[in-house]
Parts: C-alpha cells; sequence; structure tokens
C-alpha cells in the first residue's frame, strides 16, 4: 500500500451542509455519501477503505450501489473513519461523539445547562425530562438499529443543539405543510412518522409514563390528520398500521397513569386502525399490553385472545412475548403449563427479528427473556432454575440500569430470596427494585414487589419494617395499589 494511502482523509467542513449530502445522510445512502466525499475531498477509494477500514474493493461496490450498507457496527465505523461532526452523525441517525449540552426549548442557553456527563452521573441534576424535544428524539431513537438505554438517550438529546435542529426541522415543516393538504404527503414524510413511532415505544422503555403521553398523543393527533386527508392507499396503509402502534402504547401509558377511559379510547383506535391498516396483530399488542392490567385467569384469557390475532406464520417476536405473559400468569395460578408456554416462547424468541417486526418488539431482547423466565420459576418455586435464569437476568440489569424492567427483575430475585429464607438478601434486592421504580416511575415494578411486601409484612426484623414502609408510602404517593 503507497504510503499516501494511509495519510489521514481530509473533508471540507460545508461538505456536510449541502443539500446533497444531508440528503444522503437522511436517506443513510453510504454510497452517495462516500462518492461525495470522493469528490469534495479529492480522496481515492483507497484511501477511504483505509480510513474506514474496509478494503478498496468493498467501497467500489458501495459507491456503484451494488452492495449497501445496512449494519449499524459498519454505518458507524464509516462515521468514525471519516470523522463526522456531531451535526452529520445525529442526521445519519448516530448518537453524537462528544457530549455536549442539553438545549431546553424555554430557551435557556446552552452554558447553563448541564453536560450530558453530569446527567448521567447524578440523575438529581436531569431538570425535567419534559424539555426534551420528544417528537424529534423518538424520530431520532425511531432509526437506530442499537440497544437504547438512559444514557444513550441522555446522548441523543444532547446532540440536539441548534446545530443539528437547523439540519432536520426540514422533515417537520413538511410534515405541517402535508396536514395542510393530502398532496403534499410523500414516502420520506411517512417513513419519518413510521420511525418516531418506533421511537416513542424504545423511549418508553427508559422515560416514566408522564413524560412521554402528551408528545405521543400528538404524535397520533398528526397522524389521524393525514389519515383525514384521504391520502394514496398505498400511504393510507402505512399510516394506519403506524396509528395503531402509537395508539397501542397509548392505551397502555394511559393505564399506567390512571386514565382508564382515555385508555379504553386508545383501545378502540387501535382495534379500527388494525382493521383498516390489514395488520390484525396489532389488537394482538394492545391485548398483551392489557393482561398486564388484570391478573389469573382473566390475563391468561386475555393472552390467549391475543394470540388468536396472529398469523400462522411470522410475527415471532410478538408470539413469543404473548407466550411469555400466559407463562408468567399460569405460573401464578401453580399450573404447571407455564413451563410448555416458557419452552414456546423460546422456540418463537429463535426465529424472532426483534428489532424488524413491529414497533413494540424493539423491547424484546435475551435480557428480557431470562427477565420472564425468572418471574416463572420464582411464581413455581423451581429454585433451581430461578438461580439459572436469575443470573441471566442479573447480567442483564447490570447492563441496563435506568430500563424500567431493572425493578421487576429485582423484585423477582427479591421475591425468591425470601422464598429460600434469606432474609437479608432478600430485603436487600427489594430495596434495589424500590429504588429502581421509584427512578423510572415502573408500575410494573411496583406490582412485582406486591408479593414481597406481603412476605415482609410478617418479618419482626427492622430492616424489614423499613423497607416495608418505604413501599407503602411509595404506592400512595403513586395511588398505587398491590396486585
Amino acid at each position: 500500500m503507497p504510503a499516501h494511502a494511509a495519510q489521514p482523509v481530509v473533508i471540507p467542513a460545508d461538505l456536510w451542509q449541502r443539500p446533497e449530502m444531508l440528503t444522503a445522510l437522511r436517506n443513510r445512502d453510504i454510497g452517495t455519501i462516500l462518492r461525495l466525499v470522493r469528490q469534495y475531498a479529492g480522496v481515492s477509494q483507497t484511501r477511504i477503505g483505509v480510513a474506514v477500514n474496509l478494503s478498496q474493493g468493498k467501497i467500489s461496490e458501495i459507491m456503484k450501489g451494488t452492495v449497501q450498507v445496512t449494519s449499524f457496527e459498519v454505518i458507524e465505523r464509516i462515521a468514525d473513519g471519516l470523522h463526522l461532526p456531531d451535526p452529520a452523525r445525529m442526521t445519519l441517525g448516530l448518537a453524537p461523539a462528544q457530549p455536549t449540552r442539553i438545549p431546553r426549548r424555554d430557551g435557556t442557553p446552552a452554558s447553563a445547562l448541564p453536560t450530558v456527563g453530569q446527567v448521567a452521573v447524578d440523575d438529581h441534576q436531569t431538570g425535567d425530562p419534559g424539555d426534551i424535544d420528544l417528537p424529534t428524539l423518538a424520530w431520532v431513537v425511531g432509526r437506530l438499529d442499537t440497544r437504547m438505554d438512559r444514557r444513550t438517550m441522555l446522548l441523543l438529546a444532547a446532540g440536539m443543539t441548534a446545530e443539528v435542529g437547523a439540519s432536520i426541522t426540514d422533515p417537520w415543516e413538511r410534515l405541517s405543510r402535508a396536514l395542510s393538504g393530502p398532496q403534499s404527503l410523500d414516502e420520506d414524510i411517512v417513513e419519518r412518522l413510521e420511525a418516531r413511532t418506533i421511537g416513542f415505544h424504545r423511549l418508553e422503555s427508559v422515560l416514566p409514563a408522564r413524560t412521554i403521553y402528551q408528545g405521543l398523543t400528538g404524535h397520533i393527533n398528526e397522524l389521524s390528520t393525514l389519515l383525514h386527508g384521504n391520502p394514496a392507499d398505498r400511504y393510507r396503509r402505512r399510516l394506519a398500521a403506524s396509528a395503531g402502534e402509537a395508539a397501542t402504547l397509548a392505551a397502555w401509558i394511559a393505564w399506567d397513569l390512571k386514565q382508564p377511559g382515555q385508555s379504553a379510547s386508545f383501545d378502540r383506535v387501535a382495534a379500527l386502525t388494525a382493521k383498516e391498516s390489514g395488520h390484525p396483530v396489532i389488537q394482538a399488542c394492545g391485548l398483551g399490553y392489557k393482561s398486564y392490567a388484570v391478573e389469573g385467569r382473566a390475563a391468561v384469557d386475555v393472552l390467549r385472545q391475543a394470540q388468536a390475532y396472529l398469523p400462522a406464520d411470522g410475527d415471532d417476536a410478538t408470539r413469543a412475548w404473548l407466550l411469555c405473559r400466559e407463562a408468567e400468569e399460569l405460573a401464578g395460578l401453580g399450573d404447571r403449563q407455564a413451563i410448555d408456554r416458557l419452552h414456546r416462547a423460546e422456540e418463537a424468541y429463535s426465529r424472532a427479528r426483534p428489532h424488524r417486526e413491529r414497533a413494540w418488539t424493539r423491547f424484546l431482547d435475551p435480557g428480557r427473556i431470562a427477565a420472564f423466565q425468572l418471574s416463572t420459576y420464582v411464581r413455581l418455586g423451581d429454585e433451581r432454575r430461578v438461580i439459572e435464569a436469575g443470573q441471566a437476568a442479573l447480567s442483564s440489569a447490570a447492563q441496563d440500569s435506568d430500563r424500567k424492567i431493572v425493578a421487576v427483575i429485582y423484585a423477582d430475585i427479591a421475591q425468591a430470596q425470601l422464598q429460600i429464607g434469606d432474609v437479608s438478601e432478600g430485603v436487600s434486592y427489594a430495596r434495589r427494585s424500590l429504588e429502581a421504580a421509584q427512578r423510572s416511575e415502573s408500575t410494573w415494578g411496583m406490582k412485582h414487589l406486591a408479593k414481597v411486601e406481603q412476605a415482609l409484612a410478617t418479618r419482626p426484623d427492622q430492616a424489614a419494617r423499613e423497607l416495608l414502609g418505604d413501599i407503602i408510602a411509595t404506592r400512595r404517593s403513586r395511588g398505587t395499589s398491590p396486585a
């Protein structure tokens, strides 16, 4: 390789603001990005390949369009190798390379705000998450292929500086024009709305329900307005499906916020859009969420009704989720059929592609499967399997310490420890569960603590009594009754 081939690629700063480059970044058109870099930076394919750790032949294929780059890892490698500035990285759908300051919609100067590093270290410095532009954040998150945790969310929010905002305001200006007339609707707007629906589902796992509810309902209103405009059929079905996916989430969040009337209304919207879009699986999702609002035999009935909406083949991530939920509820009834449902869920998950199937299936990963296994075996009193599933679930909790599921994992481990008589460990994990539920405002975490609460009520030791008092106080403050 010639010595000059190893020299860094120097790209003119204004290239990233050229209209053709912004279009390529928004569309993740890596071939066009590389062609523009070669044209304006005056570098060879070999030098580009060295910079991004790809062969010259592969670079040539990408530029010609014979190879499409879809792997998030490769996209990020190219962005790093070409030293994309943070605005360009955000437009491409990547987190910024350097932490910056979180902008507020109230006009607070960026210099007066905490850095992301400070926010990530100290949750007390986060301020109100509602200050983040949630529709735009949801759109960006919906385009990402990586696991979503709180720190990633904060990094993304931090990247939304005025400079980045200037490069992504166009989609929302175009959406405003589309809302005034169906003739303005196009493929790009529909794709962005679909991405935003996915993003809201992903944000739900790390943000409190109250934080995202208003932004989500506004998103549904925008979709509804477009549907009322009688768009072309090729867009109408997709908009209806996206509205249904968003409505199922809104119904779940409204229930979490103790607004049963609103929850029922969104359920009806989801049912209508499932029919309109030709995707009955949307109703399966809605019923899956509804199963959390009941328990025991009633929950099992709802989950079996949900599974009736699944196709004979496909939608394996949704199938795995519903079977896991049925296993949990059957286990709570002491029904050993729970093990069969869990095994069927594991088989479905082995075939599933959660990040490619539905907006709501993004949450399903090995850690969540381990959490379902743990919950099922704890309820069945299977100590041997509890240990194995507990280790896998704890590993997931360590990686995702700010996701709502962590409160559930710790609560189930606490229940298992109390069942075997290890009160000290049980209280320790229950305390972690309560702290996680308080931090994430997880209603489901508090419901899993109900069994722990019952066990603690019979314990005379001081640590158990103090924890019991804290759980009761948290329930009263949030208006949450034990499950």
